[in-house]
């Protein structure tokens, strides 16, 4: 299929007043557009839940893809394996952690359903259209390694040595690292070399905002005002 328009969703954050704002403006139709999102769903905002709900309803419209970030990956180390909290916790797990224990009060199971609803999330996506491959992943990939043989640390985790260093010729769309702190003061996407397309703008920073990019033609639009919730 050749889509109308390939989106491309930053970071969230628990963020969901930003997400609405910045959804309802693309005007995404799912028989025409592909939806990806590029992970880092929970943590840090007050609307975890709020989050969680509209995206696993979403997940199961046609044409919409959701990736796995790194902040969904320690809170399954967390759950599934009893590692992580050490990092989780004061990145934004506390208030994950608060949120699902209240869901599960008024819906016993709900955080079993995020647990399998995070554990299904794939770490990378790539499509090919008008000629040209898009790759994309929560972090970015590591120079010079084919994107389907990235290691899973990198797909969630790496930084510099990505949009530092990434020249290849497949379009890498990434969030993970906001744009203001590779270019400072930056509230807009990324385009960089031609080859990479950086969509996190820093939804829980200070004025932070999310960001959804139409990696096709290199337009995008952001949620309204910074995004407050009110």
């Amino acid at each position: 299929m050749t889509y109308r328009r390939i989106l491309a969703v930053g970071d969230i954050h628990g963020h969901f007043s930003k997400l609405l704002s910045v959804y309802r403006k693309v005007r995404f139709d799912a028989s025409k557009d592909l939806l990806i999102f590029l992970g880092d769903y929970i943590d840090r905002g007050p609307q975890v839940r709020e989050c969680l709900a509209f995206l696993m309803e979403l997940a199961e419209k046609k044409n919409v893809v959701l990736l796995r970030g790194n902040h969904e990956q320690m809170m399954l180390d967390h759950f599934r394996k009893g590692e992580g909290g050490g990092i989780w916790m004061p990145n934004g797990g506390k208030q994950t952690e608060a949120a699902l224990r209240a869901w599960d009060k008024e819906e016993p199971g709900a955080s079993a359903r995020v647990l399998r609803f995070a554990e299904e999330l794939p770490l990378s996506y790539s499509i090919e259209q008008d000629g040209a491959r898009y790759v994309f992943a929560h972090a970015g990939i590591r120079p010079g390694v084919p994107p389907e043989e990235q290691e899973p640390c990198d797909l969630l985790w790496i930084r510099e040595e990505f949009y530092r260093e990434y020249e290849g010729e497949e379009v890498v769309v990434a969030g993970h690292t906001p744009t203001c702190y590779i270019v400072p003061r930056a509230k807009k996407p990324l385009f960089l070399n031609r080859s990479m397309i950086l969509v996190d703008t820093g939804s829980y920073l200070p004025d932070g905002r999310i960001s959804i990019v139409d990696v096709l033609h290199r337009r995008f639009w952001q949620s309204d005002d910074g995004g407050r919730e009110r």
